[in-house]
């Protein structure tokens, strides 16, 4: 067992931690060219030392809680790049650039890593139940069986490689995100369920356009040895009617940590004519109430960057009430 069991020991007794910021746009903004076929993944192979410094940074802007730079790193993702052989290397590298930052940055403070696994990218066929790679893919179909291999494969890798829990950030279609979650609880180690959720005509839907609510999402997902749930990659204004509709279904911890709401995330390197939907200043004023609410584990994701995080760690409460 990882040193998860610290870690739940604080949540259990209502403390609140903060998780890192984006990944991919915060690597973005210090200078990586992202790829649309395997978002920040590259910057693996290509930009190791931006990677471990981009951990670095949020360590010291507060974060307890880092993730690996692996949301878009299973085998069938790395393929179209040329890049399938090397999978294991790639996924290994991760969790080492994320060790070595809080070996470097921690100064003896605790600092989980959490093990980050998506299926990014594959896309179920509306006719035959196929599925197929949202990207130019080796493969003509990318089946099932082949998707939760790959699932499989490299959540064991991470899981070795010394990962302490898993999020999960699989935003598409909800049989993804069981195939995520399964090859994460296979490996024994804890494992955070996320969902991306939208509003769409008062209701809270799934995120990227899905047609499945979120109450319907959760009822399929939440299965037994779910250590916690995540409501991520999703605007500021549908958390608090996802946190209402989660309440009902899930009493455990729960982890916030929406995105900016940009346009440019698919583009290699930054729009600067953009602006984040929220600053800091409100940011934090809306992650306050998410506290009082009772969640206990608050970052970013797309756009919300070092900024955000330094802001919530000097000014967040520590405790639920």
């Amino acid at each position: 067992m990882s040193d998860y069991v610290e870690l739940k020991s604080a949540l259990d007794k209502g403390e609140v931690f903060i998780l890192d910021g984006a990944v991919g746009t915060q690597l973005q903004s210090m200078g990586v060219l992202l790829n649309n076929t395997a978002w920040a993944a590259v910057a693996l192979k290509d930009y190791p030392s931006t990677t471990q410094r981009m951990h670095e940074l949020y360590i010291k802007a507060g974060a307890d809680i880092i993730t690996t730079n692996t949301f878009p790193s299973a085998r069938f993702n790395l393929e179209p790049l040329g890049l399938g052989e090397m999978t294991t290397e790639l996924n290994l590298r991760a969790v080492m650039l994320a060790q070595a930052a809080r070996a470097r940055a921690s100064k003896g403070r605790r600092v989980w890593i959490a093990g980050s696994v998506s299926a990014m990218g594959i896309m179920i066929g509306r006719e035959q139940g196929e599925m197929r790679y949202k990207y130019n893919h080796p493969r003509a179909v990318v089946t099932a069986e082949y998707a939760q291999y790959c699932l499989n494969e490299q959540a064991q890798i991470l899981a070795e490689a010394g990962v302490d829990f898993f999020l999960t950030e699989a935003i598409n279609e909800n049989p993804h995100r069981q195939w995520v979650t399964a090859a994460c609880l296979r490996t024994g180690l804890p494992t955070w369920v996320g969902f991306g959720v939208r509003l769409a005509e008062g209701k809270v839907m799934l995120g990227m356009n899905q047609k499945q609510s979120f109450e319907d999402a959760l009822t399929e997902s939440l299965t037994n040895g779910i250590a916690g749930v995540s409501i991520f990659h999703s605007s500021v204004d549908a958390i608090d009617p996802a946190l209402e509709t989660l309440r009902r279904k899930w009493q455990g911890p729960v982890a916030v940590y929406p995105e900016a709401e940009r346009t440019d995330y698919a583009l290699p390197s930054r729009d600067k004519s953009q602006k984040n939907s929220i600053d800091e200043t409100e940011f934090v004023r809306r992650a306050r109430s998410w506290v009082k609410e009772g969640v206990q584990v608050i970052g970013g994701c797309c756009g919300i960057e070092l900024s955000y995080i330094q802001r919530l760690a000097s000014e967040l409460p520590r405790a639920v009430a």
